[in-house]
């Protein structure tokens, strides 16, 4: 049996590509907002974001968790030091209530050797739509956030900006450290949310 998803839901689904989708063409920066709260809006031409910036804010917009803030200063962008900080923020191993919260939103999947195989086909029924990718190339991470059933992602690519992808590519399901799900809510949990 597959983890359930917030994203199993259709109309959910259909809003996170549209979301997703919107991005494209955004240009990358360090993007270390601390609260959701926007005075601009980071999209498009005029706008950037960065891959953690990127799913924090599809997530939100998306309404998939309102306390999804993974943050971050300028020293994090130092290479290595972001990937492991935001793995363990992820996973909820920080001793800060908003790692607390988003431990309690995401699960973390098991990732089936095939997954990362660049020969074997990928499996198309371990990715849901929403599912977060964590990327390791060298040194470098990359979160890219699965958009459909048909394993297209986005990502923020430094010099390329927010682009589209295919899990389905060696180029990048070999370097998969971790996918995070985000949980189905629960009836109460929608009810006190208001969705």
């Amino acid at each position: 049996m597959t983890e359930p998803s917030y994203f199993d839901d259709e109309e959910k689904a259909k809003a996170l590509k549209a979301e997703a989708r919107s991005w494209l063409g955004t240009p990358f920066r360090q993007y270390y907002q601390q609260s959701l709260g926007r005075k601009v809006d980071l999209k498009g031409i005029g706008g950037g974001i960065d891959c953690v910036g990127l799913v924090q804010e599809i997530m939100a917009r998306v309404g998939a968790s309102e306390d999804f803030i993974i943050p971050r200063d300028p020293g994090d962008y130092q290479s290595h030091q972001t990937g492991e900080k935001v793995l363990d923020w992820l996973r909820g191993k920080i001793d800060d209530p908003q790692s607390k919260r988003l431990g309690e939103i995401l699960v973390e999947l098991e990732i089936p050797d095939a997954v990362r195989d660049p020969v074997a086909l990928t499996p198309r029924d371990f990715f849901k739509p929403g599912d977060i990718c964590v990327l390791r190339h060298g040194s470098l991470f990359h979160m890219p956030v699965i958009m459909d059933d048909d394993l297209h992602f986005v990502n923020a690519l430094p010099r390329a900006g927010v682009i589209e992808g295919t899990i389905q590519d060696s180029t990048y399901s070999v370097h998969l450290v971790s996918v995070f799900r985000v949980r189905a809510k629960t009836a109460e949990q929608n009810s006190n949310s208001g969705r």
